[in-house]
Order: structure tokens, then C-alpha cells, then sequence
């Protein structure tokens, strides 16, 4: 943990009370909750993952100048939480950001959304999309993902749908139309082929076959998931924090030099404000 005149320091530089930023953390805080309260109930295991695991451990919550809440679930638990979100709808203020809920969401990973505030960004991506608030990252974990195959089907991804959203070229303006068939074929026909052609139950897990990272994440830090404070609530955490964030960053607890904090620039409208 952070020496507290430091964070006090960070916490004015980037998120101080009634900032835009703050107030978007503050907003995922109640999201995090929400997701713990249905995991809790019904015998789901999730954990924090990436910064917001890392913000947990070193700042005893969000990290001063982080804009998301990521979280990670096996496939099988994700299966279970969307099938509560879809059939229940136990929420009024969040929603389920996925296929079924959102034709214009290409993602291979799908998220919470608010419904009481918008992301206002100028890209192509987030236009597409019915839902645009601040979000939770829900990333299902598979133990079925090849080393090989992962990396072809990044490359795949990030060719087929990515670049035909983003460019702005005459030939991405033609395959546009044909975006919905691309996805399909690179989200729900290609990875359940590769899972039965490789159907060994790795040692770790990996985001499912499309996503643009090839991070593992082994069962044996995660597992029997604990629990750690976040902003002053306890969450769902892998059992050796200090091991799994090693993996993922090296000496974690090292706080990045002022030219080596990547900030982005957020902006949120609040419809409470409106």
C-alpha cells in the first residue's frame, strides 16, 4: 500500500471530490457492488482483475487516474450472471451490455452499463452502440484456448471487425455492411470449433479467443478466491493478489513515474445534472 500523503497527493492531482473523473469512479463503485450482491447470492465466483485488482492492492482502491472497474469471471459463472441479468433484469439503473441487448455492440467481451450517463467520444465504435455510460468490463476466462489458435484469432479480430469500424478508407466503407456476418463468424462460430478441436483444460486461464490480449492468468493464484477491500467495501479477489498482479506487471507495488502515468481524457455527462 501507498505511503497516505502520496495518495492524498494523486487523489488531487487527478480525482479530487466533485471531479468528473470521481464521479465516474464513484458511479462504478455502486455498479461493483451491485455485480458483487447477485454473485454473492447466487454462488458466483468473479474476482478483480488488472488496474482496478492493482488500484485494490496498492491504493486501497480505484488507482487516482483509472476510468474502468475490470472484473473476471469463468466462462461458466459468466454464462450464469448473464442469464440472471437477461431473465431477471434486476436492475433498473444498469443493464447488461451484450449481443442479446445491444445489436451494435462488437465486443468479445461484454460489460455493465449505466443508464444514468454517457461516455461523450467521437469514434465510430462507440457511436454503433445503444448503451454508452460508464461501464464494468465483465471478462469471462476460458481454460480452452490454444496458444496458437489465440493468436490467430487476434490477428483475425483485429483485421476483420476492428479496422472495418475504425478506417476511414473507401474499402472499409464498402465492407461496413457485411460487419454483422464478420463478427458472428469470428465470435460464436469459430471459438466453440476451436474449443472441440482443443479441448484440453489448461493450467490457466485466457479472455476467449478475438480478444486483443493473451494474458494468463493461472488457477492457482486465483483459486479459492478471497476477498480485499475497494474503497472501503470488500470484493471478490484471487487468492494470491501479490503473485497474480506479479504476473501481469511485474513489481506492482512500484508507483510509475510522473511521464509514465497514462491518463485519458474522460468525458461523462450526467443525466441527474441535466
Amino acid at each position: 500500500m501507498i505511503d497516505r500523503d502520496l495518495q492524498a497527493k494523486f487523489r488531487k492531482r487527478f480525482n479530487p471530490d466533485g471531479s468528473i473523473l470521481r464521479r465516474a469512479q464513484l458511479r462504478m463503485l455502486e455498479m461493483l457492488k451491485f455485480i458483487d450482491g447477485i454473485c454473492l447470492e447466487n454462488e458466483i465466483d468473479y474476482w478483480l482483475d488488472c488496474g482496478t485488482l492493482l488500484g485494490a492492492a496498492r491504493h486501497g482502491g480505484f488507482i487516482p487516474w483509472d476510468d474502468d472497474v475490470d472484473i473476471c469471471m469463468t466462462r461458466e459463472s459468466y454464462l450464469k450472471f448473464k442469464k440472471i441479468m437477461l431473465t431477471q433484469n434486476p436492475s433498473k439503473e444498469f443493464v447488461l451490455q451484450c449481443d442479446e441487448t445491444d445489436s451494435g455492440f462488437y465486443s468479445t467481451w461484454d460489460v455493465l452499463r449505466d443508464l444514468k450517463s454517457e461516455y461523450l467520444q467521437d469514434s465510430p465504435l462507440h457511436k454503433m452502440r445503444k448503451y454508452r455510460g460508464v461501464q464494468v468490463d465483465i471478462f469471462y476466462q476460458d481454460d480452452q484456448v490454444s496458444d496458437f489458435f489465440c493468436k490467430k484469432m487476434m490477428f483475425c479480430y483485429e483485421k476483420a471487425v476492428q479496422r472495418v469500424i475504425l478506417s476511414s478508407s473507401i474499402i472499409a466503407k464498402i465492407l461496413r455492411p457485411l460487419l454483422p456476418l464478420n463478427y458472428v463468424v469470428i465470435k460464436k462460430i469459430i471459438p466453440p470449433l476451436l474449443r472441440f478441436i482443443y479441448h484440453k483444460r489448461n493450467d490457466y486461464y485466457r479472455l476467449p479467443y478475438g480478444a486483443p490480449w493473451d494474458e494468463k492468468r493461472y488457477k492457482k493464484y486465483i483459486f479459492p478466491i478471497g476477498r480485499i477491500e475497494f474503497e472501503g467495501s470488500m470484493f471478490c479477489a484471487p487468492c494470491n493478489v501479490d503473485a497474480y498482479l506479479t504476473d501481469l506487471y511485474g513489481d506492482w507495488n512500484k508507483v510509475p513515474e510522473d511521464d509514465k502515468i497514462q491518463t485519458h481524457n474522460v468525458v461523462v455527462r450526467f443525466f441527474d445534472d441535466d
